[in-house]
């Protein structure tokens, strides 16, 4: 049996894996090696306007036409907001994440005080996920951007448990 060695989420943004090193994608359980790393240092989407008060009633997709990596891919992204809205995050589009039994997380424009580690999430190849935005000031907003940042991953399927890995959690494909 394969042993946890490597960590996501830490307080710091460096590589989860190096040249070589191995990753355990999960819910999948499968395994991979890191052929290639390469950082991803900002990339600025405005999601658009948003009226006051309001909250979007349908989940916007970020992976179709935005953040969709080719096969064998996975990014380690975080987020920082560029105006003053909530984001819900979604991975898959259908699943919110950092939920409890009554209340779901969410990033604002005060996370950016907190430890960018609270906006870190994977994406691995077209795998699904979303967002939605919510305007809780009565000023409508004339742009909601968004910064992605982070490392690209090439990986390389493996048929064996390597000794030492890092699990990554990502959404359901």
């Amino acid at each position: 049996m394969g042993e946890e060695t490597g960590y996501a989420f830490a307080p710091t943004l460096a590589p989860i894996a190096k040249f070589g090193e191995y990753i355990k994608i999960v819910p999948d359980e499968k395994f991979y090696r890191v052929v290639n790393v390469e950082p991803l240092p900002t990339l600025v989407i405005n999601f658009g306007s948003l009226a006051a008060n309001t909250k979007d009633a349908d989940r916007i997709d970020i992976v179709t036409n935005l953040l969709r990596m080719p096969d064998n891919t996975l990014a380690q992204l975080r987020i920082k907001l560029l105006d003053d809205f909530k984001l819900y995050f979604y991975q898959p589009k259908t699943t919110a994440r950092g939920t409890t039994n009554q209340l779901q997380f969410y990033i604002d424009y005060n996370t950016q005080n907190l430890p960018d580690s609270l906006t870190e999430f994977f994406q691995f190849e077209n795998r699904s996920a979303g967002i939605v935005r919510e305007n809780p000031s009565a000023t409508a907003l004339t742009s909601t951007r968004v910064l992605f940042y982070g490392f690209k991953y090439t990986l390389e399927p493996v048929t064996i448990t390597p000794e030492k890995y890092t699990v990554v959690p990502v959404g359901k494909g």
